[in-house]
């Protein structure tokens, strides 16, 4: 007798794909009619999206009925798929500015006064421009500037249908503002302006927000070490949710001052939270250990007993080996399984010693001591357990400790795969034959947690470029390296005994193993079809001035769309106000239906397939290989 899923009743299929994967539900619908019919019910939809992605954006809609969950379902699948295979579903020229930021799929271009407003989640959506000259006038004069002095304008944070922009006039005893101003449509330009924060310094100047309050810091206070540290202030944008006159907080003995290499700082669930991965100013010549140093205070309501610190979420041993400090990438990711708050860093070391240099890219859930709620992280005995009276290690060396040193110690903690992800697999197996790119060559670096991929932006001399033209150039791609549950069939393979290793992924009870897929590019070489040319000059545009074989890219990265610029390389004395060309690639479907309102002649139907925007459409890999995708 032949078994067959398709054959089986409702409830048992019900109830077998409680225990499958979100992916592979999505996959077994694929293989015949009955099984898809079965497997869209709205009940086994709905149970899937709450216990594999109960947080994301598909989730929500499908809560608040926008969407069915079969859809919800369809689309965080689509999303993942295509951003871990590396094929986007659409990639097109936004337009030139000088600076731009985005954040809850809303783009913000400025350029001179105005700024444009895109939601790039409707392809018919038109950019909404606002005009802020007035509000740029209407700043004071400081007793040391002058009118005639060309203000600064940076575009500092984007939430909540709120921009916040730094406004700053002379170098010197000048203004320096934050300008926290409404993006909302319908609102008369005199009345945008929310808030207008004096500044007394604007280094390393960042600022976070919500539509209630406003967070910047800058690190400009001195501390009790003759360093710099960084202060943090809060200020409200809601006359009924009123802040303390002074919310400023200084994070003491919190080192490090490159956001996004050495330092993170993110909002999440009505908290404010700030990451170090350093543990002292300098080097200690007698150290162990390397920690995590988290902060987490909430946005609103007494500080007092409130701030939550961990100064010892544990990172890695330095027996582990060298770290190339250039290629180090810090953030704060949220989970959409468990909306818990996960550090994200990607390290490239020289590991155990060796001579070759790996790139992993490591994850570790966030904890504080006195936390319920807070799920316990992989190594809690070195985050919530060891006071800082911790004993040295039996070695040598610890007889050396004198006052001078500032040593840092803990047990060495194995590492388990679904918290390590390396670049080229276990082992460089599945992409052993893999390119790699220089520093020089790789202008972004990211990881999307949600897909388990990290992307990077590469300028590819092998792609494109015409060895014979002098004016030829590196081509812009990006490459992407995923990775996903190994089938559960195959999870007593061992590692071999590379797992005794300091440092080296080891398998316990509840971790499984992980298949890697191959290192993709993406767009293939111009030649491969028409539509291959058509996404090169779509990601690779025309410069507005300068050279075309120096480019500086600025990028950010979501769940679901890359926006970056692109702009030539600077040299002495080039205008910081040099427009660039913004480039934005989304990973989703474009599912927003157009209001008719919002219809317009340049954006019609018509123009989809113009030279400056693509969209993938169902057939098209049998077109592109006839070579009839143009």
């Amino acid at each position: 007798m032949t078994f067959s899923l398709a054959g089986l009743p409702f409830d048992l299929l019900f109830y077998i794909t409680a225990y499958l994967d979100l992916d592979d539900i999505v996959h077994i619908s694929y293989t015949c009619r009955q099984l898809r019919s079965n497997l869209r019910e709205s009940t086994l939809c709905r149970r899937t999206i709450e216990k594999h992605s109960p947080h994301s954006t598909e989730a929500r809609q499908a809560h608040s009925k926008q969407i069915s969950y079969a859809e919800a379902l369809q689309r965080v699948y689509d999303r993942r798929h295509s951003f871990s295979n590396c094929f986007p579903f659409s990639a097109r020229i936004a337009g030139l500015c000088s600076a731009f930021t985005y954040r809850q799929g809303v783009l913000c271009l400025l350029a001179s006064y105005k700024l444009r407003i895109l939601d790039v989640r409707c392809p018919f959506a038109v950019p909404r421009e606002i005009d802020i000259s007035s509000i740029i006038n209407s700043v004071p004069v400081s007793p040391g500037g002058s009118k005639s002095d060309e203000p600064k304008l940076s575009l500092l944070y984007y939430s909540d249908g709120i921009i916040a922009i730094h406004y700053e006039q002379g170098r010197r005893s000048g203004t320096s503002q934050i300008l926290a101003i409404s993006t909302g449509d319908g609102i008369p330009e005199r009345d945008r302006l929310i808030r207008r924060i004096d500044l007394e310094s604007s280094h390393k100047l960042f600022v976070r927000h919500t539509a209630s309050f406003l967070y910047y810091g800058t690190y400009s206070v001195m501390g009790q070490h003759s360093h710099h540290e960084w202060v943090i202030q809060g200020v409200s944008l809601d006359l009924n949710q009123p802040l303390v006159a002074d919310r400023a907080i200084q994070l003491e003995e919190f080192f490090g001052t490159d956001i996004g290499s050495t330092i993170a700082f993110e909002i999440h669930n009505g908290h404010f939270y700030a990451l170090s991965n350093q543990t002292s100013f300098d080097v200690e010549e007698l150290d162990w250990t390397s920690f995590y140093h988290c902060v987490r205070f909430p946005l609103h309501g007494s500080l007092k007993h409130a701030i939550s610190v961990n100064k010892r979420i544990y990172r890695r041993q330095h027996a582990e080996g060298p770290i190339h400090d250039s290629w180090t990438d810090l953030s704060l990711q949220a989970d959409e399984t468990t909306n818990q708050l996960m550090i994200v860093e990607a390290r490239r070391e020289w590991v155990n010693g060796s001579s070759t240099q790996v790139r992993t890219f490591y994850t570790m859930e966030i904890s504080f001591p006195g936390d319920s709620d807070s799920p316990p992280c992989p190594d809690e005995s070195s985050t919530t357990n060891i006071s800082n009276t911790v004993p040295l290690p039996d070695d040598l060396l610890a007889g050396l400790v004198d006052s001078s040193n500032n040593p840092h110690w803990a047990p060495v903690q194995q590492r388990y795969a679904r918290y390590t992800h390396p670049e080229f697999g276990k082992d460089g197996g599945a992409n052993g034959h893999a390119r790699p790119f220089t520093f020089t060559r790789t202008k972004f670096r990211a990881y999307n947690y949600s897909c388990s991929s990290f992307l990077d932006i590469v300028e590819d001399e092998k792609c494109c470029a015409n060895p014979h033209d002098p004016n030829s150039s590196p081509c812009l791609r990006l490459r992407i390296g995923s990775r996903r549950l190994e089938p559960l069939i195959l999870a007593e393979k061992c590692w071999s005994n590379k797992a005794t290793l300091v440092g080296y992924p080891c398998k316990k009870d509840d971790d499984r193993d992980y298949r890697y897929s191959p290192i993709r590019m993406w767009p293939p070489p111009s030649s491969t079809c028409p539509c291959a040319a058509k996404l090169h000059g779509i990601l690779n545009p025309p410069m507005p001035s300068g050279s075309a074989s120096s480019k500086t890219v600025t990028a950010v990265l979501d769940k679901r769309t890359l926006v970056y610029m692109i702009r030539p390389g600077r040299s002495y004395g080039q205008d910081e106000s040099a427009l660039g060309t913004v480039v934005v690639v989304r990973f989703d479907r474009h599912t927003e239906k157009p209001h008719t309102a919002l219809r317009h002649v340049s954006q019609s139907p018509v123009n989809v397939d113009s030279q400056s925007e693509w969209t993938w459409k169902p057939g098209h890999a049998s077109a592109c290989r006839k070579r009839a995708c143009g």
